[in-house]
């Protein structure tokens, strides 16, 4: 009862705040993280549901459905895209996640030597922060572009994309933070060989099947008009993809979006792609999507704004900041125009799924410790979410500026 409970409360808020939100022209995604952080913000104030509230950023139910949010934000995401439009920006999406990776990684390792008092986790700190701010998150990008309808522009793609590499740059900073906090040492060349090795295996398997395998499995099933059976073998696609990456040591995230990039209109057909699209719209924007959302805004532990003020406001600004300059600047040199670059640059800005892994990871591995005597130490996992929630938040905003700026006439 208790967990379809928080289920239910958090769904209604999060409609409800995604819903007023895109009544003065913001999208959902906004109110949708807004409703998570008013929840637990107000849980001081629920009386005897005190505790109920205070235990829904822990509870493990809304953490599954969240996780399953992001397997069909990304899966969604996938199928909107176009694969021979992917592959064809392909060399430009990489140069965009190079500049959105390296500036904000830099800042990130610099910030931390700046503020965090010398220790023996030092160093995988500022490792942290810089691998937290290099990270995009590819579901709530592709959201924000769905809702302003730039996902199937050629800025759109490449954007997209680039969050994509992003995520593949941050499971590679990940390893290698994970060994910095086992070891005290950087991996040598040959873990850092076997890590390129995983990634290839995982791209050449998952392009074959997409290539060569599914469509036939996809038409056989829809020649036989059941559109039921056709979802369910998509979701059992991205499972298996799903799957396969987290076995060879990426995050099943990218499975996901691998499965709805191969579900092409060209390859499976116009009619079985539409109904897929509808199915994933209603199953996303309806449901999983806000409570995902809903479930970021509830890690945020305001307790950051009071203890650690000056690092929090250096920390959300740089991390916007060295985004939009690092995949602008790189946009526009590979060729794309002011507004598609700063398009692309603010695009990237948003943080949330795989940055959270890894913070989950540096958790576990106790690289941040609450009871530290270091402040900042201290307080640092809020820092770095209410970080992501305010980029994210920024994003939006900054974009709906860009554009209106754009067409306003000269």
């Amino acid at each position: 009862m208790e967990v379809i409970g928080a289920i239910l409360l958090l769904l209604i808020a999060a409609r409800v705040f995604g819903f007023l939100v895109e009544r003065v022209s913001l999208p959902s995604a906004v109110g949708e993280m807004l409703a998570g952080m008013v929840l637990i913000s107000v849980a001081q104030f629920a009386g005897p549901f005190r505790a109920f509230f205070e235990g829904l950023p822990d509870n493990e139910a809304l953490s599954q459905v969240a996780d399953i949010g992001i397997f069909f934000l990304l899966l969604m995401a996938g199928v909107e895209m176009q694969l021979a439009d992917t592959v064809r920006d392909a060399r430009k999406s990489f140069a965009v996640a190079v500049g959105g990776v390296v500036l904000p990684l830099a800042a990130g390792i610099i910030l931390g030597f700046a503020f965090l008092e010398d220790g023996p986790q030092r160093t995988a700190q500022a490792i942290l922060i810089g691998v937290a701010l290099s990270i995009t998150a590819i579901a709530a990008s592709a959201k924000i572009l769905q809702e302003f309808g730039l996902l199937k522009s050629e800025a759109g793609r490449v954007l997209i994309t680039a969050a994509l590499f992003d995520d593949i740059f941050g499971l590679f900073l990940l390893a290698l933070l994970s060994s910095v906090i086992a070891s005290g040492e950087l991996p040598g060349a040959y873990a850092f060989a076997i890590m390129l090795a995983k990634v290839i295996i995982f791209f050449s398997v998952t392009g074959l099947l997409g290539v060569h395998v599914y469509p036939h499995i996809s038409k056989e099933i829809h020649r036989r008009q059941a559109a039921e059976i056709e979802f369910g073998a998509l979701v059992i696609v991205a499972l298996g993809y799903g799957f396969l990456a987290e076995f060879l040591g990426l995050h099943w995230a990218v499975g996901a979006f691998m499965a709805g990039l191969f579900m092409e209109r060209s390859r499976v057909g116009k009619q079985p792609h539409k109904s897929m699209r509808l199915m994933l719209n209603a199953l996303t924007a309806g449901v999983l999507g806000p409570l995902f959302f809903a479930w970021i805004g509830l890690q945020a532990n305001l307790t950051a704004i009071v203890e650690i003020p000056a690092f929090l406001a250096i920390l959300i600004v740089v991390a916007f900041v060295t985004k939009v300059l690092g995949g602008g600047f790189a946009a526009a040199a590979i060729g794309y125009g002011r507004r598609d670059s700063a398009i692309i640059g603010v695009g990237l800005a948003p943080r949330g799924e795989i940055m959270i892994v890894v913070m989950s990871v540096a958790l576990a591995a106790g690289l941040i410790d609450s009871a530290a005597a270091d402040p900042v130490a201290q307080h640092l996992f809020s820092a770095l979410i209410v970080m992501a929630l305010a980029n994210t938040v920024l994003a939006p905003l900054v974009l709906r500026g860009l554009l209106r700026s754009a067409d306003r006439p000269n």
